[in-house]
């Protein structure tokens, strides 16, 4: 090999290796990946809010309703466990419900219901609010960041024929152009 293309071979390379690399990276926040050190669970804020005001959380949970105000959007979120990465994991296992107050207008299309939401942000107080005839107290946070995680995908259903098509010496080549078969009649 020559000089010239080996250094052609060197730059191909590493042109393959960013490549490579840039596909690898995540389009998630760092904010959001990275958990909050010493973020309460829902379920012991919910306790003893006096304890945990202005405190940092990380919480995410599937949306249940989106109602915008006059400068803020406040999300209805029922809280679900967060993978290692801050995805709701969703579950049999809730912790709760929280409010998510967000400083900005969000649309209620997209940020609809059902969809999965991760937030950070600080404690700043507790709400009332009847779930149906039960008083129900919501922590509410201040959202700093958050994320809108992308929906999941509508699951397939393969068309099955029915039981009694099923034969099982049909060949879509029979008669004629059947690999097997002696005589070729094109």
């Amino acid at each position: 090999m020559n000089i010239m293309t080996t250094k052609l071979l060197i730059r191909l390379c590493g042109l393959l290796s960013i490549i490579l690399v840039s596909a690898c990276t995540s389009h998630i926040p760092p904010e959001i990946k990275e958990p909050v050190a010493g973020s309460p669970d829902i379920a012991q804020v919910r306790e003893n809010i006096d304890t945990y005001l202005t405190q940092k959380v990380r919480w995410g949970g599937v949306i249940l309703s989106t109602e915008n105000k006059n400068n803020t959007s406040w999300l209805t979120i029922l809280a679900y466990p967060l993978s290692d990465y801050g995805e709701p994991q969703v579950s049999d296992l809730s912790s709760g419900r929280f409010i998510a107050i967000v400083d900005e207008f969000l649309e209620p299309i997209v940020y609809t219901r059902d969809r999965k939401v991760t937030v950070i942000g600080n404690i700043v107080r507790s709400e009332t609010i009847k779930v149906g005839d039960y008083p129900y107290e919501y922590p509410v946070v201040q959202v700093e960041h958050h994320y809108l995680w992308a929906p999941d995908p509508e699951p397939v259903d393969p068309y099955y024929p029915p039981y009694w098509w099923y034969d099982p010496w049909y060949s879509p080549y029979y008669p004629w152009h059947h690999p097997y078969y002696p005589h070729y009649y094109p």
